[in-house]
């Protein structure tokens, strides 16, 4: 029997890299021998350690933790261990159940939308919608996706740009006047009551359609709108909303995209 292992032969048993097994030698976590040629020579202790080590890591616990475990142990250590590895199992299966419940309303979302009927003008009551946003001056088209993920990271305790959450921009109000169509004055997410918000989509009665494709086509949808609004007797009260239902982080195809366009009416 091999008293001593290279760390070669420990790390191909344990499938870490070399540099790994370094790293837990320089947090105090390994105590590896000197051989001929200073070459680290790996006892049955480093092994019992490495099994250890690898487990507690599975369970997310930090380097700083294992080493302070491993300087203590005994059996009342692994007990009050065993207690913390219950902890953080109930969070991890917390976090688990919520990504599911995540997928599965995304998954409702893309049936829904994805047999929406296109171009037809409704008029719909909305009751307030608390939101996140991040407003500038003037948003090009081509820098909603890029501003939406800075949002994200602004709020990722509970946003996500792949999730459940609806995300959308407004149309600038003052650029529309002079006939142009792809300035925004803030990109938004909509967020769940009870949780942090920079603000509300207010409530009240809005014109919609649905359309697919591009964002390009804005400019003519959001004319068709208009045209029923007028017809309807009515008149818009506020900056058009870009809600993006069906977009590029859903599919490849831009003909599938779904984006419903909203005004405020009165």
């Amino acid at each position: 029997m091999k008293e001593f292992y290279r760390i070669h032969e420990l790390s191909g048993l344990f499938g870490l890299c070399p540099d790994t097994l370094r790293y837990y030698e320089e947090k105090g976590l390994l105590h590896p021998a000197r051989g001929e040629n200073r070459y680290r020579m790996y006892g049955i202790q480093d092994v019992i350690t490495l099994n250890i080590v690898r487990s507690l890591r599975e369970l997310g616990m930090t380097v700083e933790d294992i080493r302070t475990y491993l300087e203590r142990r005994s059996v009342e250590e692994t007990l009050a261990l065993l207690e913390e590895e219950e902890r953080l199992l109930r969070r991890r299966m917390e976090e688990l159940e919520r990504t599911r419940r995540q997928a599965r309303r995304r998954q409702a979302r893309l049936e829904r939308y994805a047999a929406v009927e296109a171009e037809r003008v409704e008029f719909l009551y909305e009751e307030e919608r608390s939101c996140v946003f991040l407003q500038e001056d003037i948003i090009l088209e081509g820098e909603i996706d890029f501003l939406l993920k800075k949002l994200e990271h602004r709020h990722q305790d509970y946003i996500k740009i792949i999730g459940d959450q609806c995300m959308g921009a407004a149309v600038d109000g003052e650029s529309l006047k002079q006939g142009v169509y792809n300035h925004f004055s803030r990109v938004f997410f909509l967020t769940e009551p009870g949780l942090p918000s920079d603000g509300v989509l207010p409530a009240g009665e809005y014109a919609r359609l649905f359309y697919r494709g591009g964002y390009g086509a804005l400019q003519r949808h959001y004319q068709t709108l208009l045209a029923q609004v007028a017809a309807a007797g009515r008149r818009p009260a506020g900056e058009p909303l870009e809600l993006y239902r069906i977009d590029a982080h859903d599919t490849n195809r831009e003909a599938e995209y779904v984006t419903e366009l909203q005004v405020p009416v009165r």
